[in-house]
Order: structure tokens, then sequence, then C-alpha cells
């Protein structure tokens, strides 16, 4: 697709009587600027690839979701499949050891503290982690 010449004033010294030279342009296709990508991403080794992510199986995933945590948190969580118990209140230590070896994760706020208690029965949360 050509565009319309575009005059651009210009005197000479040699000869002022030619005081326009006209230029004309053509944006490049898509198909021209997709070619030019392919080849810079093919010839060079500093073109990152996309990175390709894939979802981890969480059909069994538990998580405890403590001291009122959002319900939107909830809702967030149930739809990628995790299974969610939401408590409005938080935990003492005696009653978060024996709950958490169930749970693979675990949302707090400010009043449950996680001991070293705690995290000794937090089975399923440690085998996660690297």
């Amino acid at each position: 697709m050509a565009s319309n010449p575009i005059v651009i004033p210009f005197v000479s010294d040699s000869d002022p009587q030619h005081v326009h030279v006209t230029v004309s342009y053509s944006p490049p296709t898509s198909s021209v600027i997709q070619e030019r990508i392919r080849r810079i991403s093919t010839t060079s080794s500093n073109v990152r690839l996309p990175k390709v992510l894939h979802p981890i199986e969480n059909e069994d995933l538990r998580i405890l979701l403590l001291e009122n945590i959002s319900l939107d948190a909830v809702k967030v969580f149930e739809s990628n499949g995790w299974k969610v118990d939401h408590h409005k209140k938080a935990m003492k230590e005696d009653d978060l050891v024996q709950q958490i070896g169930k749970y693979h994760a675990i949302g707090i706020r400010s009043k449950t503290k996680i001991t070293e208690r705690v995290i000794k029965a937090a089975s399923k949360v440690c085998e996660t982690l690297p």
C-alpha cells in the first residue's frame, strides 16, 4: 500500500528554480514485520523465548485460612481447585499443631503465631519447599 508523495521544501544554491523535492514512503506490511521478527528471533541468541508454564496437580491440595481472610480469596483458591478451610478466628498453637498436618498451605493474619512446633507439624507444607 503506497502512500501519497510528501513535498519537502528545498532550495538549491546552484539552481534556485527547483524549490521542492518529492518523497514517497510505503509503510511495511504486517507480513514484512513478522518476517523481520522471525529472522531476528532465529538468528539472535539474545532473544528470549517465552516460558511455558504448566499448571500443578492441585486436586488434593488443601489450604487453611485463619482470622477471617477475605471470602474473595476463598473463592479464588476454590476456583483453582484448592480445598479451603476458612476460619474466622485465630488458632492456638496446640490446635494448629493438631490441624496443620493435613494442609499444604496456610493463610494467616497477625494473631496466629507460626512457632517451631507448628513448622515441625506442617509436614505437607514442608514437603513442597525446595
